[in-house]
This record gives C-alpha cells, structure tokens and sequence, in this order.
C-alpha cells in the first residue's frame, strides 16, 4: 500500500438525536467525514469525554441518516477534540481505527462493501453501485433531505495499491 495526499471533500452530516424510539427531535449532532458513502454502515457517533459540548447526549442514540438506523454515542478518548466536530462516525467495517472503537464498545459490524468495491445488499440502498459513484449519489440525498450541514476543502493520506494503483478499500 502506497499512502498518497489525496484531495477530496469533509462533508459536515447532520444526526438526529433520539427523544424516544426511533422519534428523532430537531436536535442533531453534526459529524466531518470524507466517507459519507459509508454512513450505511455507520454503528455509533463517538465524541471525547471530555468534551463539554457532548456531555448531554451521554446515554443517548442518534438516528443515522438515510437508512434511519438508531445507534448509540458513545465516549472515548480517541477522539481529537480539534479535528472536524469533535465527534466521529463510527464504521468499525471500513476502518481499522473504528473497529478497534467497535471492538471496544462491542458495536455491530455492518459491512457494506463487496470486495469489488460495489455496495453490497447490507447497504440498503444504492446496491451494486461503485462506491465512489455512491458517494456522490450520497451527498446529493443528504442535501435533499436537509442531513448536509456543509463541505470543505479536504487533503488526507489515502492508500494505494502499488499494483493496480487504486484505492485500497479496509
């Protein structure tokens, strides 16, 4: 695996918080990521313990967007309190860091990737698509149902093959 700077997007998502089951209020917690295309496999928001602007949602769920899925927020100090929003997505299937959270938390592993980089049937919808054409797909539903809060400029390390030079999918 080659790790190359890669420009991309921070995509700022909108989570609504839970009142009672599955009834979402107007509150929300906004997430930054460069992955919205795996928010189907998202199993908890995490934020810092420490984070003053958290604290209220300890013992809370929050409803992932687009397939409407309530997990919980969970606290850990993983978290980098200056990176984004403060709070991450958790997606323990498609990141090493987050399924080491997962294992953690014993959150539920969604896998929505199949191993040619399409969406697999766990992702609900989408089935079949690229990923990367899903990802557009995505940001075009969270707009239109009112989950995007804004994107940003983004450059981050992302891994290569070193044979095929594509992205290499965890």
């Amino acid at each position: 695996v080659n790790h190359k700077e890669t420009n991309s997007k921070l995509v700022f998502v909108k989570y609504k918080i839970e009142t009672s089951t599955n009834s979402a209020t107007d509150e929300y917690i906004t997430v930054a990521t460069t992955r919205p295309e795996t928010i189907m496999g998202d199993t908890a928001v995490c934020v810092h313990p420490n984070d003053e602007r958290y604290k209220h949602l300890k013992g809370k769920n929050i409803i992932v967007p687009i397939v409407n899925r309530v997990v919980p927020v969970i606290f850990d100090d993983y978290i980098d309190l200056e990176f984004g929003t403060g709070a991450l997505k958790v997606t323990p299937a498609h990141d090493m860091n987050d399924n080491q959270l997962g294992q953690k938390h014993g959150l539920e592993v969604v896998d929505i990737l199949n191993d040619d980089g399409t969406l697999s049937k766990d992702a609900q919808i989408y089935i079949g698509l690229d990923r990367f054409e899903a990802r557009k797909k995505i940001v075009q539903q969270l707009t239109e149902e009112g989950y995007l809060d804004k994107t940003e400029e983004y450059s981050s390390e992302v891994g290569y093959s070193e044979r095929t030079d594509v992205v290499v999918e965890p």
